[in-house]
């Protein structure tokens, strides 16, 4: 059965550390598109940061961005938000990093949010993410519509140790190397694209994955084909159904061409 919905990741699965896309990946997906298959962007970016990819690329909206929060289709001039932090949620994660010490902004629909001398935010810059706006401490705990809390943290023990205080209230997922995140209970982008197939009349059979992060994983339980890239964490390897080459060897490019243009 042919691939009609190819999800793909961005960041270290479309594109390599230095934002570049992999070799071949433009021409395979616009191949895969000819066919009359959908590729959709999935990533923890905004849609600011991912847009011109998607534009680069010649793909039809909408996006999953932010990890699920929003669905953007520019196209009909719809931003769909699928849920946001509650305040009891926002202070919540606002209190557990500040209790630890770790640098952090809050996205909203209209932008990002910080505290003014808050580290490590020219590190959002170098991903295309609009510059922050900054605040007070207290006004920060009152941003409206907020999506996602994003931690500078790298992965270590902390991950496990902040999923558990924060438990059931809110949920967390590592979005990248040196991101972690506190998201709405149920946002992830599996939902999104869960939304997507139901949109398009696809079934699970004819949806391809392809990701390389714990926040991809989501992906791989709702589509009919997960890829993993081969320098992806072995806990995310072990739950895909294939394997293809990293980013800098054109991994996209290569599951593709197996997978759909065969």
């Amino acid at each position: 059965m042919p691939y009609r919905l190819i999800a793909v990741d961005l960041d270290g699965t479309l594109i390599d550390a230095a934002h570049r896309p992999g070799p071949g990946s433009a021409e395979v997906i616009a191949a895969c598109e000819a066919l009359g298959a959908r590729v959709v962007l999935a990533t923890g970016r905004s849609f600011v940061s991912a847009a011109p990819y998607a534009r680069a690329l010649g793909l039809r909206p909408p996006l999953i961005t932010l990890n699920g929060s929003v669905m953007a289709d520019p196209e009909a001039g719809r931003f769909t938000v699928r849920a946001t932090l509650t305040t009891e949620q926002l202070a919540l994660a606002l209190d557990l990093l500040n209790a630890r010490g770790i640098a952090h902004v809050v996205y909203g629909p209209a932008g990002i949010y910080a505290v003014p001398g808050m580290p490590h935010l020219d590190l959002l810059g170098t991903y295309g993410e609009a510059p922050a706006v900054f605040c007070a401490p207290a006004e920060l705990r009152d941003v409206p519509d907020p999506l996602k809390v994003l931690a500078f943290l790298h992965a270590g023990a902390l991950d496990q140790e902040l999923a558990a205080a924060a438990g059931a209230r809110v949920a967390t997922i590592r979005s990248g190397a040196a991101f972690f995140e506190f998201v709405p209970p149920g946002v992830s982008k599996g939902e999104a694209l869960s939304e997507l197939m139901a949109r398009y009349g696809v079934t699970r059979e004819e949806v391809l994955a392809i990701g390389d992060g714990e926040n991809d994983l989501s992906m791989f339980a709702v589509a009919g084909m997960s890829v993993a890239m081969a320098d992806a964490p072995a806990a995310v390897r072990a739950r895909a159904r294939e394997l293809t080459g990293t980013c800098a060897e054109g991994g996209v490019a290569e599951a593709l061409r197996r997978l759909v243009l065969r």
